[in-house]
């Protein structure tokens, strides 16, 4: 029997996950390591544990589920995403990735076959950094990209640490993090962009990603009060961040259309109506398809701050925080995947990813890959974020067709 997507499981199992952490508009909030993303997990396991996985879990929380094969000793073939959303997320980001991957198992186990490699589906810890900071946590920890003590210190905004709160959610494995020795990762995503729609493309073949440099900037000023205190006298952090939003702005509008830039975070103190604003941090990016332009457009945001620094007479620093890509990704995955595609009479087309992907961090480890399927209006982050069940299925299918030639 050829194993084949089930594309109304696929899909019901994407709409069941969704019911964790609604928001009023119909999207999902389930920041990492939170209620809901525990609430998640469970779920997620409760469907792998018919298919009779082998399920580990390292310290940074990262979920492994590994399927048997006939040659045990080989490398798997894994497979994978993530269950976290941002704040204002839709159902799709990430959670089609793991699902996907579920399904490619289920198709496999209803179909009864064995393959010569085993297979692994992986859900990674805290991909959005939404709620800890940086992104792809715990693909960088795996990676050995950021040190276990390191990551486990981090905070949330409200005081929370990585270390307690994996351990109030009960998602601190035992194994320590390191490279699991995969002959290959392949991701499924949505695209997250509107290119696929505008071309009529099935499956986005992903041959690479952006270079992306975050940073933290405090902006300090001075406190004062609001009345007595005139206008040329002003040392206002708040209204510093203000033009450093708009330069930010600047920046990503003069690098269109290899580049982006935003500024997506801020905390004020001591934020109070009758307080001249003195300690302001926020949080930006600069990006591009090229290396060399992303650090041209550092170049122009630091110059930026010190202009703005010495007309308000503010300090900034400077703290960057992290940075991703660009990678490229294998060109015999992604002729692998180019292939099944056209053996299923879909369209492809190459593609950069512009947002950040826990397949950029596994990239160095083993020979990876990505593909996307087509997201309704290029909407993501949003309740509104929508993939069709036929997309989906699709997207499914050629991961599964590519895993069966990849594991034997």
């Amino acid at each position: 029997m050829t194993p084949s997507i089930n594309a109304d499981r696929l899909w019901q199992s994407i709409m069941d996950m969704a019911r964790i952490g609604p928001t009023p508009e119909g999207g999902s909030c389930r920041l990492a390591l939170s209620a809901e993303d525990k609430e998640a997990r469970g779920l997620f396991l409760s469907w792998c544990k018919p298919l009779d996985l082998h399920f580990e879990q390292d310290a940074i929380g990262n979920m492994f589920l590994r399927r048997a094969a006939t040659d045990g000793g080989a490398p798997a073939v894994a497979f994978g995403s993530h269950l976290d959303t941002v704040p204002t997320g839709g159902r799709f980001d990430g959670v089609f990735g793991v699902l996907a991957g579920l399904e490619v198992l289920r198709a496999l186990d209803e179909a009864g076959v064995a393959t010569r490699a085993p297979l692994e589906l992986v859900n990674w810890t805290n991909e959005e950094g939404s709620r800890f900071r940086p992104a792809m946590m715990g693909s960088r920890v795996h990676a050995g990209d950021m040190a276990l003590e390191d990551a486990l210190a981090i905070t949330d905004d409200k005081g929370v640490s990585v270390r307690d709160a994996l351990q109030t959610s009960d998602q601190a494995g035992s194994l320590a993090p390191a490279h699991r020795r995969w002959a290959c990762w392949l991701e499924a995503h949505i695209e997250q962009g509107p290119v696929m729609e505008a071309t009529n493309t099935d499956i986005g073949i992903v041959v690479g990603t952006m270079h992306a440099r975050y940073f933290q900037l405090v902006v300090t000023g001075e406190p004062s009060h609001v009345g007595p205190t005139t206008m040329d006298r002003r040392r206002d952090s708040l209204a510093a961040a203000a033009e450093i939003i708009l330069a930010v702005e600047r920046i990503a509008l003069a690098a269109e259309p290899g580049g982006r830039a935003s500024a997506t975070w801020i905390e004020n103190y001591p934020n109070a109506r009758g307080n001249v604003a003195n300690i302001t941090r926020l949080h930006c990016d600069v990006r591009h398809e090229q290396a060399e332009r992303a650090i041209a457009m550092e170049g122009e945001l630091r110059q930026a701050l010190d202009t703005i620094a010495a007309r308000r007479r503010v300090s900034i620093a400077i703290d960057p925080c992290a940075t991703f890509g660009p990678i490229s990704f294998d060109r015999a995955l992604g002729e692998l995947l180019r292939d099944k595609a056209a053996a299923r009479q879909l369209t492809t087309r190459d593609m950069i990813a512009a947002a950040g992907h826990d397949s950029v961090l596994i990239a160095p480890l083993c020979p990876s890959a990505m593909l996307f399927v087509p997201s309704v209006d290029g909407i993501t982050h949003n309740p509104r974020e929508y993939s069709t069940k036929e997309q989906l299925a699709r997207g499914a299918q050629v991961l599964l067709d590519a895993v069966l030639a990849l594991a034997g």
